[in-house]
């Protein structure tokens, strides 16, 4: 019995052992480092070529249009962004593209967008303005790309991006990063096309996945990290092993006393 209770031992202190990081591969920033295999700053490792998207505007987007001019305030109509009482959601006071593909604007009336990138709208959106404005600049963003994220995160949900385009490791950082336990090998990537919902999978682990077409994201897509088995070992198994390890240490500990 006490042979078997020191083999639990050593096994439990070879798992606490192994746990350990040396002290000088956590601190930043160190005067005189001792670790091997260092990267240095200036050396070039790999270039991958990305494939950056280009997002085109489509019915039901919502833009963020403000305009700075030379004209007077009093003159300006757009000087005062429109606003809903009682919320603070910039998607509620923006500019909705209808289904013909035009946004409605005071006074200048439609300016078709559907299909334009965001510098040809704002291009098109400052042309419409010119015989009303002096010298208009146009601010115009997107505020309905949205895209979610599940799984083994810091923080689970929905989010909003104001930026043209966004790759998957910066939306996971948004996110709050990934877990100890994301499976970072296969991370799956739910997208909504054409009525369909499409499953792509990619790994984090490979360098090359930053030049493949999903690396970036498109307005509501959807990302989905799975735990990898040792959460389940970990939450399920060692737990009762840990349990195990505990009924028998009291058992032969009993055992002693009672001899």
């Amino acid at each position: 019995m006490r042979k078997t209770l020191i083999a639990w031992w050593i096994m439990l202190g070879m798992v606490i052992f192994a746990s350990c990081v040396p002290q000088k591969k956590l601190l930043l920033l160190q005067e005189n480092p001792e670790v091997k295999d260092q990267g240095k700053a200036d050396e070039l490792l790999k270039t991958f070529d990305l494939k950056k998207p280009v997002y085109t505007l489509k019915p039901g987007d919502v833009l963020s249009l403000r305009v700075q001019t030379t004209t007077p305030t009093e003159y300006n109509f757009l000087n005062s962004p429109v606003t809903t009482s009682g919320s603070d959601d910039p998607v509620l006071s923006g500019y909705t593209i209808d289904d013909a593909g035009d946004i409605l604007i005071p006074v200048v009336g439609k300016v078709h967008l559907t299909g334009l990138t965001m510098p040809e709208a704002r291009v098109a959106v400052t042309e419409a303005l010119k015989p009303f404005l002096a010298n208009p600049t146009v601010n115009l963003r997107l505020l309905t790309f949205r895209y979610t994220i599940v799984g083994e995160v810091g923080s689970q949900g929905q989010f909003t991006t104001y930026q043209d385009n966004i790759n998957v490791m910066e939306a996971i950082a948004t996110a709050g990063g990934l877990t100890s336990y994301a499976d970072r090998g296969k991370i799956k990537l739910i997208r909504y096309e054409e009525g369909q919902a499409k499953i792509y999978a990619f790994s984090l682990l490979d360098e090359t996945t930053l030049a493949k077409n999903n690396f970036y994201l498109k307005p509501d897509d959807m990302l989905v990290v799975d735990p990898l088995p040792a959460k389940f070992f970990r939450e399920n198994v060692f737990g009762t092993i840990s349990l195990g390890f505990g009924f028998l240490a009291s058992i032969v500990l009993l055992y002693t006393r009672l001899q």
